[in-house]
């Protein structure tokens, strides 16, 4: 006897009510197909329609946009401030820096 095959024999009668097979699906008629509706042109309408040209569409920034828009006026906002700060910048006249550059020693951890 293989050792993953189920056996029926020795089960109670309320478990083997477990396995039994359900009863077949009810038979039920083809379904009636509806009328479909007749569909037609829309050209007799086209005189009424308005001749004249729309009114503009007023300009509307979505907010994708507006986050474009915000993201680069900063870049140019930020690209302004660094191109003055290099411009006043003049190493020779710092304050602070004493001493031959070359023999500058950093100390990392």
């Amino acid at each position: 006897a293989s050792r993953g095959a189920m056996s029926a024999q020795g089960l109670p009668a309320h478990i083997l009510a477990l396995f039994t097979p359900r009863p077949p699906p009810q038979h039920l008629p083809p379904q009636v197909k509806k009328k479909s509706i007749k569909l037609t042109g829309c050209a007799e309408f086209v005189d009424f329609l308005p001749v004249e040209t729309p009114p503009r569409r007023e300009e509307w920034e979505s907010p994708m946009e507006r986050k474009a828009r915000r993201h680069r006026e900063k870049l140019e906002k930020h690209k302004d401030e660094l191109k003055a700060i290099a411009a006043d910048y003049d190493p020779h006249k710092d304050p602070n820096a004493v001493g031959d550059p070359f023999k500058t020693l950093f100390v990392a951890r």
